[in-house]
């Protein structure tokens, strides 16, 4: 899945946002490093986001969506 441009910024710099608790922790840091994704924490709610933009930080979108 490609990640959408930024709608605060246009930066095409974006990544998915993780939630829950990776199995494999050293995968997922490198993802995160890279930039490939975000963590959103363990905690599910009705207001979780789905995409995070590495540039300006910016959280948007519906995780269930």
């Amino acid at each position: 899945m490609k990640s959408p441009k930024c709608p605060k910024c246009n930066s095409s710099n974006t990544c998915p946002i993780f939630w829950g608790l990776p199995a494999d922790v050293d995968a997922w840091s490198k993802a995160i490093d890279a930039g490939e994704i975000a963590l959103g924490g363990d905690v599910l709610s009705a207001d979780d986001k789905k995409w995070h933009c590495n540039k300006c930080k910016n959280e948007w979108g519906h995780r269930n969506d």
